[in-house]
């Protein structure tokens, strides 16, 4: 299909994107660094007959690699973290050199970090999504990194021209702390509108219940909470079983050692950080519920991916953008998340009454299907790249 050649940067998982390289791509391909919305955006865009260019980093690798598909074309650089106090400048001087060389038409970066700052430096017509609220991460970590990566996220919002938000929650806080003085569109993030999977488990008689968790389980990710509140479940929920998914949940791993120091091992899987489909098949297949006990949100990504297979949530009633994503309790049950005992008594009501949650998740699915679709995330996309590129066009009045 003829059009633009749009370039998206940010964090990417290159192992949802091999059906659109060649099997002659070698096995030992980095990973990537996750970043689900990016690679579903990425993933809708390659769907429709777009040219694209991934521009990715992972903290796996020490010179970067290039995979090429037939329109796709993935440049991934080395990711040092400790490197913030100079504002990740190796990463951004390769992200900017691999833009040069591929001069793609449009650029779409995520996150307000390194991405955006290469995007903006490059001079190519770009849009930012901001995918965080910079200046509560930082309350919740006042470390010299955070610090530097809010410095960061301050520097490219007001730079950038042409800015997104993934919930209004992150747009009111862009505006609140004066990151961004222009309009700022949201666009959720998205997935491909699904029902269960036709393989869904049959019933058992056990609960199952999960906590999936992105950039490590304690802080504001409120993950021993999780844990304290599921051992006060099972006494009125005998068998019930809880998968921890996720950066420092795997076996021998933090939140595993955490749990056996605090006798709270039992009836729990420590599974650690697994591929998206990974991930959406153990919802789909092994879980009535999930448990999101974070603390903030700018989105709550796990929240729809159980929703797209049927599975309904229990998260936080003042957890940023959690009640927008649950349209305010319709679609999942909001509680305090800072209280075990709250929690736990919000899962044994979804485990004992069946209807409840078959209704909570049939509204959670439909949820899905009409606001965080893929295919209309990215048509919005799409109309931002498309003015963009008429807006840079030659001979345009």
């Amino acid at each position: 299909m003829d059009g633009p050649t749009i370039g998206i940067l940010g964090p990417t998982s290159i192992a949802d994107l091999r059906r659109f390289l060649p099997d002659t791509i070698p096995a030992d391909v980095p990973m990537g660094s996750g970043g689900t919305p990016v690679t579903q955006i990425a993933a809708e865009l390659l769907r429709r007959g777009r040219r694209v260019v991934v521009f990715t980093l992972d903290a796996g690798i020490t010179s970067d690699r290039t995979l090429e598909g037939d329109r796709l074309r993935i440049r991934i650089g080395p990711y040092t973290a400790h490197r913030g106090r100079v504002y990740f400048a190796r990463e951004r001087r390769f992200l900017l050199e691999a833009i040069r060389q591929e001069r793609p038409d449009v650029l779409s970066a995520h996150w307000t970090y390194e991405f955006a700052l290469a995007a903006i430096a490059s001079g190519i017509p770009h849009v930012v999504t901001a995918h965080d609220a910079p200046w509560t991460i930082l309350g919740y970590n006042p470390i010299a990194y955070r610090m530097v990566r809010t410095a960061m996220a301050y520097h490219a919002s007001r730079l950038t021209r042409r800015m997104v938000a993934v919930s209004p929650y992150v747009a009111r806080h862009l505006r609140r702390y004066g990151f961004h003085s222009g309009p700022i569109e949201v666009i959720p993030n998205g997935l491909p509108a699904a029902a269960a999977p036709a393989g869904r488990r049959e019933a058992d008689g056990i609960k199952r219940f999960a906590g999936i968790f992105s950039g490590g389980w304690e802080s504001f990710r409120n993950g021993p909470t999780l844990l304290r509140a599921f051992a006060i479940a099972r006494r009125s929920v005998p068998g019930a079983q809880m998968a921890m998914i996720g950066g420092q949940c795997e076996p021998g791993g933090p939140a595993d050692l955490w749990a056996g120091v605090h006798g709270l091992r039992a009836g729990v899987e420590f599974l650690g950080h697994r591929p998206h489909a990974e991930v959406m098949d153990i919802l789909a297949r092994r879980v009535d519920v999930l448990v999101h006990p974070s603390l903030e949100e700018s989105f709550g990504l796990p929240l729809i991916e159980a929703a797209a297979v049927g599975v309904p949530a229990i998260a936080g009633r003042a957890s940023g953008a959690v009640p927008w994503v649950l349209g305010d309790g319709a679609c999942g049950v909001l509680v305090d998340v800072r209280s075990p005992d709250a929690l736990a008594e919000a899962m044994v009501g979804l485990a004992v009454d069946d209807a409840r949650r078959r209704a909570l998740a049939a509204k959670a699915g439909a949820m899905v299907r009409d606001r965080f679709d893929i295919a209309a995330v990215v048509d919005r996309y799409e109309a931002i790249f498309a003015e963009l590129c008429a807006a840079t066009s030659p001979g345009r009045t």
